[in-house]
Parts: structure tokens; C-alpha cells; sequence
């Protein structure tokens, strides 16, 4: 390892011995090494070393002595509460007794044997209920203020602009994908007139895959379970009976969350699920739109990786489920 020189010297504080080892290359020069300033350096720096081994013993001890001092205070405080627990009707009368003395709890209080705790203890519990009102009052004000204050922003810098070049890669990208899928429509309308391809969603899918690339929400496992999940839950709403503003808004509040809650956020989804929860469409434009989807993600990995800086796909991310639900052996679930 290149070590050819080793010297030990000896400490001794408090009772506690050692032996500290100073190693050094072969091709050293030994007379720097036997010079009197180096040699005191070596003894000042073992000095050091020796009084932090000698303080190791004595900081263990300091550490136990406290935490044996905290659980001899924390039964102190659980045997108190235990007594006032067992002990109640006396304490608690006096107790009640101090507090209407004081002005504390604001009903009458009977000092006699016969006094009725019951109603005391009813008159504590409404002292106590106002002030959790108050508090939870207390608290919506501090929201309120918090919020108010969050509108201003955490003055983060914007995202820098692209570059001219990378502006018209990105030009390049979005034309001739959405190009692409409009001539796929119309391939489809021409088999079948009743079914084409629903464009909408892909104004937003392209702006991702051309702008945003390493996006998360751009990467093919969120641009297809994203759109399979809103799109299923947005058919199946057509068949209730909702009216019409209610089903489209709780269809997209549906599959905005089950994919925040899956991770497959994926926003062009949530676009497609506000149009198929209108109604008027059928299973089969489901396959359309996840099959323009498969297109569109060839042709972003085809633009984007010709150029040197960008990558698309990140991550493809099938398998993570997979991988989650049935782990390999010595793994945690999840890793």
C-alpha cells in the first residue's frame, strides 16, 4: 500500500493507556522525520488523541446518568398520574374548588360533603371545550395568515430559456409528431367513420416529450397507465346518472388523484378524462388514443435522442410494480 515507516508512541491520562501509530511512504525523507519539530508535532498531536480516547469512558457514563435521570422523571410523572387517577373524588374536588377560586372555571361550586362533582365535572369539560374552540379558532387564523402569506411566492428563480437550437428541436419534434398522428386519424376515420382519434390530449403530451423531457410525467410508464386508468374511470362514469357538470368534474378528480396516488401523474390524462366523462364516446377510442399514445412516445425517443443533449426515455419504469409487489429474496419491499 506504499506504507515502508511506522512509529508508535505511548499516552497515558487518567488510568487510560494506548498506543497511537504514525505510518508514513518509504521513499520519506527520515531525517525530516526524526527533526525535532516533527517530533514534537507527533507528541502534541498524541496528547490530543489520548485525551479524546480518555474522554470516551467518562462521556459513556455522563449519557447513562442522564438518560437513567429522564425514566426516574418519567416515572415520578406516571405514578403521580396514576394516584390522581385512582385517588379522583377528593382531589378533583379540591381541585375544581382552587379553579372556581380562582376564577378559572365560571360556575357555582358547593363547598359542602354533598356537593355534586357531576356537576363540576360537567363545568370543567365546558371550560376545557371553550378552549379547544378557541384553539382550533386560533389555528384557522394561523392558516389563514400562512396561507396568505404563501401567495407571494418563495421567489425561486424561473426556469431558464432553451437555446435557439434547442427551441427548434423542439419546433421540429412537435410538428411532425402531431403531423404523424393526424394522419393516423385519418387513417382511422377512413376505416371507420365513427371513430378517430381524439387530439386534444396530444397538444399537451408533445409539450412534455419536446420540453420537458426528463419530466417525470413524460416518461412512457406515466403517458400510458396514466391514460389507461383516466380514460377507463372516465368511460365508466358515462354509465351513471350524474348530471352532466358533476359527472365530468368528479370523473377528473378521480383520475387526477388514483394517479397522483399510483404515480402516474400525467397530465395530458387528466385532459382526456374531462373530455370522455362528456359522453359520446365508446372502449374503442380508448385503444385509439393508448395506441396514438404508443406512436407518439417512438417518435419522441426517435427526435430526442438524435440530439446530444437530450435522452428520451429516462426511465421506461413497467417493471417497478412488479418489483414492488413480488421483491427478491434479502430485499425490502419496495427497493
Amino acid at each position: 500500500a506504499g506504507i515502508g515507516l511506522a512509529a508508535g508512541v505511548r499516552f497515558h491520562f487518567r488510568g487510560t493507556q494506548g498506543l497511537v501509530v504514525y505510518m508514513a511512504r518509504g521513499t520519506t525523507d527520515i531525517n525530516k522525520l526524526k527533526s525535532e519539530t516533527n517530533e514534537q508535532y507527533l507528541l502534541s498531536a498524541t496528547d490530543v488523541i489520548g485525551s479524546i480516547v480518555c474522554l470516551r469512558n467518562p462521556r459513556r457514563d455522563c449519557l447513562a446518568e442522564r438518560r437513567q435521570a429522564r425514566e426516574a422523571t418519567r416515572r415520578r410523572l406516571r405514578n403521580k398520574m396514576l394516584a390522581v387517577i385512582r385517588i379522583g373524588g377528593p382531589i378533583l374536588r379540591e381541585m375544581l374548588k382552587r379553579e372556581y377560586d380562582e376564577g378559572i372555571v365560571p360556575v357555582l361550586y358547593e363547598d359542602t360533603p354533598s356537593s355534586n362533582i357531576s356537576s363540576s365535572m360537567d363545568s370543567r369539560r365546558s371550560a376545557y371545550s371553550l378552549a379547544s374552540f378557541q384553539k382550533k379558532t386560533l389555528s384557522i387564523k394561523k392558516r389563514i395568515i400562512m396561507a396568505a402569506r404563501k401567495w407571494k411566492g418563495a421567489n425561486n428563480d424561473p426556469p431558464p430559456p432553451f437555446s435557439n437550437v434547442e427551441a427548434l428541436w423542439t419546433f421540429a419534434g412537435c410538428f411532425l409528431t402531431i403531423l404523424m398522428l393526424l394522419y393516423f386519424s385519418d387513417f382511422i376515420n377512413e376505416q371507420n367513420s365513427q371513430y378517430s382519434l381524439v387530439l386534444g390530449p396530444f397538444g399537451a403530451l408533445v409539450t412534455l416529450q419536446y420540453s420537458l423531457t426528463s419530466a417525470p410525467a413524460s416518461q412512457p410508464r406515466n403517458v400510458i397507465l396514466g391514460q389507461a386508468i383516466s380514460i377507463s374511470i372516465a368511460l365508466c362514469m358515462t354509465y351513471t346518472r350524474l348530471e352532466a357538470n358533476i359527472r365530468r368534474s368528479l370523473g377528473t378528480a378521480l383520475c387526477v388523484s388514483l394517479m397522483a396516488r399510483l404515480g402516474v401523474t400525467h397530465p395530458p390524462a387528466g385532459d382526456a378524462a374531462l373530455i370522455f366523462t362528456g359522453g359520446g364516446y365508446t372502449w374503442v377510442h380508448m385503444g385509439i388514443m393508448l395506441a396514438g399514445n404508443v406512436l407518439a412516445i417512438i417518435s419522441a425517443a426517435g427526435i430526442n435522442n438524435f440530439n446530444v443533449k437530450r435522452q428520451y426515455p429516462t426511465s421506461w419504469g413497467f417493471g417497478y410494480w412488479i418489483k414492488y409487489v413480488c421483491p427478491r429474496k434479502g430485499s425490502k419491499k419496495g427497493d
